[in-house]
């Protein structure tokens, strides 16, 4: 009966020991939320009112609020299945500022811009990054289809000639973009400085499929925004904003070429439109071969390097919500080889144990019939 018991007693320890480790995952799943701090700095203000320039995608509970005036964006309540969208049209600057909006950079650091969209694996403070005006020329981000068709109007920005924006993709319900950010240097030829994301149909049960992956459960569509005044080297969702005077406003023409002076040019040309020297049509390659492996969007696509924009696709990389999926997948099977390693271990003590008795009572055995 006794041992019965003992037996009990270490199979219930077996058990605790294996569902330990998975209960605290869960648990750390469910407890820590991170917040992301994006300050405005001492050159502009911020604005988050057209629910798309910063936004946040992978759903939860997660919640934003516009502080001291426009001076900081706080977001509160995000989980590593979050990622966080900024557009350079979240900023603006005062009308006849010499500064123009580059992008965000980690607080702290004084060097390249980081990601404009990203994912949240801790705290993490963003500040707004500001260049001074110079050889000002406008760069312009389209989003299409493998076909070339429009999924959103142009977005319209403006940098110095040699600078390197990243610009983010936008979410389009049922279809997965080639990659999260986009970046290249900036020519004095604004047609040389076209961003395209090209988009692909999602297939059932693809990763990055419905709602809750990268650009799920996220943002509005871009379109109906009014232009912040005086948004520099901004653009708002649907139309045009030149740096340094009054954006446009919330009839502009959506998709409207941006001119140096201000405001939208509905009737202006678009110089967006021409593909790189290297690249065909859209940006897709010139044979039209669809490369192998493409199973997701990688983090990010230098087009000064040449990549385009369907090859090279990384599901599993850093910075992305499959990244994080295959992460707690992988800590999962750890958790469970463990309590698995541990479960033999103490089966084999106690079966050590066992013979361990058994040959005491034998001896003891032999002992008293000699005796």
């Amino acid at each position: 009966m006794r041992e019965a018991m003992r037996m009990a007693c270490l199979l219930a320890a077996f058990c605790l020991m294996l569902s330990t480790p998975m209960a605290c995952l869960a648990a750390e799943r469910d407890i820590y939320t991170y917040t992301v701090t994006i300050s405005a700095g001492n050159q502009g203000v911020l604005s988050i009112e057209d629910g798309v320039s910063i936004s946040v995608d992978g759903g939860g509970d997660y919640a934003i609020s516009l502080e001291d005036g426009g001076a900081l964006v706080r977001i509160t309540g995000l989980t590593a299945a979050n990622h966080v969208r900024f557009l350079n049209s979240a900023a603006s600057v005062g009308e006849g500022s010499k500064y123009y909006v580059k992008g965000i950079r980690m607080a702290g650091r004084d060097d390249s811009l980081d990601l404009a969209y990203f994912q949240v694996e801790r705290d993490q403070d963003y500040v707004v990054a500001y260049g001074i005006r110079g050889d000002m020329v406008q760069y312009t981000v389209h989003y299409e289809d493998e076909a070339g068709r429009e999924l959103y109007p142009p977005q319209t920005y403006y940098g110095n000639v040699g600078d390197r924006p990243v610009v983010a993709y936008l979410y389009v319900e049922g279809y997965q973009p080639q990659a999260y950010n986009l970046t290249r240097t900036l020519q004095s030829d604004a047609s040389k400085n076209v961003f395209t994301f090209v988009y692909r149909p999602i297939a059932t049960g693809e990763p990055g499929g419905g709602t809750e992956g990268p650009g799920g459960g996220g943002a509005e569509e871009p379109g109906g925004g009014a232009g912040e005044e005086g948004a520099g080297g901004g653009a708002t969702p649907g139309g045009g904003t030149a740096p340094g005077d009054a954006g446009a406003g919330a009839d502009a023409d959506p998709g409207g070429a941006a001119t140096p002076e201000g405001g939208a040019g509905a009737d202006a040309p678009d110089e967006g439109g021409a593909p790189d020297e290297d690249m065909g049509e859209n940006n897709t390659p010139l044979d039209g071969a669809e490369p192998e492996g493409d199973d997701g969007p990688e983090n990010l696509v230098n087009l000064d390097d040449g990549d385009t924009p369907l090859a090279g696709l990384n599901p599993e990389g850093d910075g992305t919500v499959a990244g994080a999926n295959s992460r707690l997948r992988r800590n999962t099977w750890i958790a469970a080889g463990i309590g698995l390693v541990a479960i033999i271990a103490l089966l084999a003590g106690a079966y050590a144990y066992r013979r361990m008795r058994k040959a005491r009572g034998a001896e003891a055995k032999d002992s008293g019939e000699k005796g």
